[in-house]
């Protein structure tokens, strides 16, 4: 077997444990729009659709939605003081943010990789650094193959063109699974499947040019 083989690769679903401390945002944000297509809901009213979040959890998320104007906010004190939230600007991808509602830049940079992947038939790291990035966010070379080299070891992605001295290896993505691009943070995510990949490959080596 060639050193760069794949030596393993497994695929699991997100355990409770894992989606609550690690990704429970996308599927807090669908029951968010959701319940906000027959009238504003309360965080009880998320809870009660998603067991497994906890309600600290959703007015966190909440709060940051509310500071980037995806959703609106009113007291409610007929309803014993509850607060009443609505989503205002629905979509299918759940807004990554930080703290103040600021946007994850991160998950900005990967979600632009992963379109492009999507589109391009072949591709090495300074090319789809150059093609993903945009008059606004620019992406490195270096953060391109970090990327992909979380991809390649979940099996997302396949080398077409070895790389040679004086030649970058060419990639293609082989394993689509959806819209939302795969994130990584401790470990490779995808949204689509919700399930966690791990694996034990990183790009194969560059000769120097």
């Amino acid at each position: 077997m060639s050193k760069h083989a794949t030596t393993h690769v497994l695929r699991r679903p997100v355990g409770t444990r894992a989606r609550s401390a690690f990704n429970m945002r996308p599927h807090m944000w669908e029951v968010m729009c959701a319940l906000s297509r027959s009238g504003p809901f309360t965080i009880a009213d998320v809870r009660g659709q998603l067991n497994t979040a906890t309600a600290d959890s959703v007015r966190k998320y909440l709060r940051e939605l509310h500071a980037a104007g995806y959703v609106s906010r009113r007291d409610n004190r007929a309803a014993g003081g509850n607060v009443l939230w609505q989503v205002l600007r629905p979509q299918r991808q759940a807004p990554r943010l930080r703290s103040g509602g600021r946007p994850s830049e991160v998950a900005r940079g990967q979600q632009l990789m992963w379109n492009a992947m999507r589109r391009l038939r072949t591709f090495d790291w300074h090319e789809l650094a150059a093609i993903a990035s945009t008059e606004d966010y620019h992406i490195a070379p270096g953060t391109a193959r970090r990327y992909m080299g979380q991809l390649h070891r979940g099996g997302y992605l396949s080398v077409t063109d070895r790389p040679r001295r004086g030649q970058r290896g060419k990639y293609k993505l082989v394993l689509d699974t959806g819209p939302r691009a795969p994130c990584v943070v401790r470990v490779l995510h995808d949204p689509n499947t919700d399930e966690i990949i791990i694996g034990e490959e990183h790009l194969p080596r560059e000769s120097a040019a």
